[in-house]
């Protein structure tokens, strides 16, 4: 049975007071179970909540969950999405760990989008109305304590775990990249600790955007041009500590330093 209007409010000014006053708490579902469609409509009602322009703020989407392996593990058949806001993407400046409860670094392969992506959509639709692909940095963010997330639900309600964002200032013309081969490292001090294979997200990382623009016909919203997308972790998640310097460097798409302070 669906949660009720008054229950999607309550849910939802619990995490909005945890994002807003930087106090984690336990998972929602701890107390209260809901499904992935009401983990959905608590999600709209936060970010609402959280974007002073609402879904007019909105520059993008996310996608999370984009591997077999993490689906099973949190019981979900599909991935997960969330939006991406103007004021989350840092523009040469440090990222601010202060102002943040346990941030996460994570490589991804964003789409600038040249068309809007109508359903039916493929790969192949994705990858012809693509402007450019470019390399992104993810900094996640939970809301829950110590980053417990017994299920799917709790991180779509937790606006999929958003935080910041940084895009790459090189773009690449979709075809003169083999998206499927494209590696990345990541360094932390010049030490590498983690890599990724575009082939990791759903064996091509246009495929999940894909599957995202099929979704939002679902919640009446959909993919437009200009738009980023961006296509999910290519990395391993690593925590990130005030003082210390990481380089994302992809094979082709260029590299990203990202400082903590």
């Amino acid at each position: 049975m669906p949660l009720s209007q008054d229950e999607i409010d309550s849910l939802a000014t619990t995490l909005y007071e945890a994002y807003d006053r930087k106090e984690p708490i336990a998972p929602l579902s701890d107390e209260t179970e809901f499904s992935t469609e009401d983990a959905y409509r608590i999600q709209f009602e936060v970010f609402d909540r959280l974007s002073a322009g609402g879904r007019e703020d909105i520059v993008g989407h996310k996608l999370g969950l984009v591997s077999e392996a993490k689906q099973e593990q949190l019981g979900i058949p599909e991935p997960i999405f969330g939006y991406v806001a103007h004021e989350t993407v840092l523009e040469n400046e440090p990222v601010p760990t202060d102002e943040m409860i346990a941030p996460r670094i994570e490589a991804e392969i964003g789409f600038i989008l040249d068309e809007d992506l109508e359903p039916p959509v493929s790969t192949m639709d994705v990858l012809t109305s693509t402007r450019a692909v470019v390399p992104v940095v993810e900094i996640l963010e939970s809301r829950f304590q110590g980053w417990s997330i017994p299920s799917a639900q709790d991180v779509i309600a937790d606006l999929t775990s958003a935080g910041k964002v940084i895009v790459g200032e090189q773009y690449r013309d979709v075809t003169d990249v083999d998206l499927k081969m494209e590696s990345v490292a990541v360094s932390v001090n010049g030490e590498v600790e983690a890599t990724g294979l575009g082939a990791d997200i759903m064996g091509n990382p246009a495929r999940p955007v894909a599957w995202l623009a099929e979704r939002l016909d679902d919640v009446d919203d959909g993919l437009r041009a200009g738009e980023l997308v961006m296509s999910g972790g290519i990395s391993a998640a690593i925590d990130i500590e005030p003082g210390d310097v990481y380089t994302i460097e992809f094979a082709n798409l260029g590299s990203i330093e990202v400082r903590a302070e």
